[in-house]
């Protein structure tokens, strides 16, 4: 259950953060010609671009009809541009829009040569899912220094920046996850996924949450998007957003599958899903049990016929949530997959001898029950051998050592940072 609220969790926050991203502001910025910002200059006057008429209206006074004529409003400085509109009488709010706009519009071009071409979003690998994991480290950089550039300007010429602006200007992942799909598509889909976020918080008013009914909502989503793509567009959108990729890219960190295997592993598990939702587990009769676990080892047997008996092997230690305890430990210590493989097999030796020794009938309780205490003795030294102290701090958690107290309970200080072997 504490899996299908994190789950659900996890998607409410992410269609808001992605709906709240997508809900862009027309915006604008300024620079010098060194590419150095400056609260007065403006290299290309855009600010009201869309607010010129074709023909000016006519402003009427006691003396005379006169044409009204953007380019005399318009000044190449800041602050001559801004005493401008004043002087026509353009109210403070409406020159704050304009002026705003400009300034956001110019830097959201910077920002774009930043970033560059957008990659190909892969959606078959773990550190895609997430909407704060686009982009490299050294773009996002240089995009929060020219978002702190636009700021000071902004405030030099006495506009605060605007915080809607800020956040709807992140980098916004829901652009690369839906690359696939036509701009106008793009629109109608946010719609669709919109209306699935009102629905689910209001089947959470109250701090109720329905695994029955998320499901429901869920499948009435993916009803009403399909109905607006093409098959081949449906299927990408569901190995971005459907709750099986969703649940597979969670699962299979260590395992590192290539887009092939994904997408094997994927149409196999997409139909299991969808008669037999992750979120209804726990709450059906002893028939539907029965069904499941039928169908549950019949989709084992095509993964393993379609992986390969090794590939298969390693698909199904990363779903094993102590291995994935595992490898988190391992990647907080700037290692890899193959440590935390290591630290696996440690702990399948340390099982097999100790159901060894519980069957031993020549041992006495004592010696049997000092035994099963050297063996995690021995096997959290060899875990603290390959992790390091990083690594192993970060593991030895208590709900990581259920494993281990399961072989032998062990006292608190017995648990704590052991010396590691010299030959390690």
């Amino acid at each position: 259950m504490k899996a299908k609220v994190l789950l659900i969790g996890s998607l409410l926050l992410n269609l808001g953060l992605g709906i709240y991203a997508l809900r862009k502001p027309a915006a604008g910025t300024a620079h010098d010609g060194t590419g150095a910002a400056t609260a007065s200059v403006r290299p290309n006057p855009v600010g009201a671009e869309k607010l010129k008429p074709e023909t000016g209206p006519t402003i009427a006074t006691n003396n005379a009809v006169r044409q009204f004529n953007w380019e005399a409003v318009e000044s190449p400085d800041y602050k001559q541009y801004i005493a401008n509109l004043r002087a026509i009488g353009c109210p403070d709010e409406t020159i704050r829009d304009i002026i705003l706009a400009d300034v956001t519009k110019l830097y959201e071009e910077k920002k774009k040569a930043v970033r560059g071409s957008p990659k190909k979003f892969e959606y078959w690998k773990p550190t895609s899912l997430g909407f704060f994991g686009a982009g490299n480290a050294e773009s996002l950089q240089k995009a929060r220094a020219l978002d702190e550039e636009k700021n000071n300007i902004l405030r030099a010429l006495g506009i605060e920046p605007d915080f809607k602006t800020q956040v709807a200007e992140m980098t916004n992942p829901l652009e690369a996850m839906f690359d696939f799909l036509p701009e106008a598509k793009r629109g109608q889909l946010l719609k669709v996924m919109s209306d699935l976020q009102t629905k689910m918080a209001k089947a959470v008013e109250g701090g109720g949450q329905d695994p029955e009914i998320m499901a429901r909502i869920l499948k009435e989503m993916e009803r009403d998007v399909k109905r607006m793509l093409t098959p081949e567009e449906a299927l990408a959108f569901d190995l971005r957003m459907s709750m099986t990729a969703n649940m597979m890219r969670n699962q299979l960190a260590g395992f590192d599958p290539t887009e092939e295997e994904f997408l094997k592993v994927f149409k196999l598990r997409k139909p299991f899903d969808e008669e037999f939702s992750p979120m209804t587990q726990g709450n059906e009769t002893e028939q539907e049990h029965k069904r499941r676990q039928d169908a549950d080892k019949q989709l084992k047997d095509q993964i393993k016929e379609a992986l390969g008996p090794d590939r298969y092997a390693a698909y199904e230690r990363a779903q094993d949530w102590t291995y994935q305890q595992m490898h988190r430990a391992a990647k907080s210590a700037n290692l890899g997959t193959s440590e935390a493989d290591q630290i696996y097999e440690m702990k399948k030796l340390a099982e097999d001898q100790a159901r060894l020794l519980r069957i031993d009938r020549n041992l006495s309780p004592e010696q049997r029950s000092d035994a099963l205490f050297e063996i995690r003795k021995e096997t959290e030294r060899s875990i603290q051998g390959v992790l390091g102290e990083k690594g192993w701090q970060q593991y030895n958690r208590p709900m990581n050592m259920h494993w281990l107290d399961a072989i032998k309970h062990s006292p608190p200080a017995a648990s704590q940072s052991l010396p590691v072997p010299e030959n390690r």
